[in-house]
């Protein structure tokens, strides 16, 4: 009788056990980032209609501060714009504010990081960011990592090579490199890193990117849970279509000087997305940028585009 009720509850044990890895794979492990865009880091004291290029230091400072406060972040990543103009000066001062993170940094390239006639070319860009974050060891604006078993980290250089301009373009081998890395990550959730959205949270003709419809082209193929991180516009917008989720984030420098908190958990059957929208604690500073910012609801969003849970069905 004793072996048979010990067998019974084997068996039940068993079944128990089932059931819950069937709804929890062995990734399916949360993984929590933090996505930080639009410093626009200044070594000027001069602001500009939008942007309170004066006070980036205090207000990365502050957001550094609640970043590190924050329990189990498996990165930061900077959307672009980290900068606000391209001199060695200025990222070599926004790098060493950077490592007070306690987290490992990670960067996208934005339009105002580089230029290309001057100094700060993407090249020297990438030298220094090895130079300066032990965690930079790619030899390229563009990449790919895994930072957790389940998820592919895909960061893409939308700046163009040539001339000054707002506009972002994926070139040919770079969309070519996305569709091979792509290809080998359909068991994954995807997080694809750009300073420049996709879907643009407002229209504005000359922020787009050129080549949008061959970038949808290349994600139309695969059925993945995908989520595209973008700054830019500096404004808050969250969209789904279908499997692909649309991220849009504020600025630092501007109204409503904020960041996101993202966290992620893999499901056999579902992706879950989770974001907290974090603003300054620096309210006079965030009052000043508002009356400087014209249409500020615009850049704040709605409460759906700052607080919210997005699920993605797996396919």
């Amino acid at each position: 009788m004793k072996k048979l009720f010990k067998d019974c509850l084997y068996i039940l044990f068993v079944v128990m056990v089932m059931f819950f890895l069937s709804d929890q794979p062995s990734f399916s492990r949360s993984m929590k980032f933090v996505q930080l865009s639009d410093i626009h880091y200044s070594l000027i004291r001069d602001d500009t209609s939008y942007k309170l290029l004066s006070k980036t230091r205090p207000l990365l400072k502050d957001a550094i501060k609640q970043i590190n406060a924050q329990r189990n972040i498996k990165f930061v990543m900077v959307t672009g714009d980290g900068i606000d103009k391209p001199t060695k000066d200025s990222l070599y001062s926004l790098t060493e504010e950077l490592n007070t993170l306690h987290s490992p940094w990670y960067y996208v390239l934005g339009n105002h990081d580089t230029s290309t006639d001057g100094f700060l070319t993407k090249i020297r860009f990438v030298e220094i960011l090895k130079e300066t974050n032990p965690n930079y060891v790619f030899d390229s604006t563009y990449y790919t990592f895994k930072p957790q078993k389940g998820y592919r980290v895909i960061v893409l250089d939308g700046a163009k090579n040539k001339g000054i301009s707002s506009h972002g373009i994926l070139p040919e081998e770079q969309l070519l490199w996305l569709d091979s890395i792509l290809s080998k990550s359909k068991n994954d959730t995807v997080l694809i890193f750009i300073h420049f959205p996709l879907l643009p949270p407002y229209e504005s003709k000359g922020h787009e990117i050129i080549n949008a419809d061959e970038f949808k082209a290349v994600l139309k193929k695969y059925d993945m849970p995908i989520a595209i991180f973008s700054g830019h516009y500096h404004a808050a917008k969250i969209t789904k279509r279908g499997n692909i989720l649309h991220v849009s984030s504020p600025a630092l420098a501007g109204y409503p000087n904020a960041f996101r908190v993202i966290e992620v958990t893999n499901k056999a059957k579902q992706t879950i997305f989770k974001f907290s929208f974090c603003e300054t604690n620096l309210k006079d500073l965030q009052m000043k940028t508002k009356i400087m910012t014209f249409g500020g609801a615009i850049y704040y969003g709605k409460p759906k585009d700052r607080n919210t849970t997005i699920i993605i069905e797996k396919k």
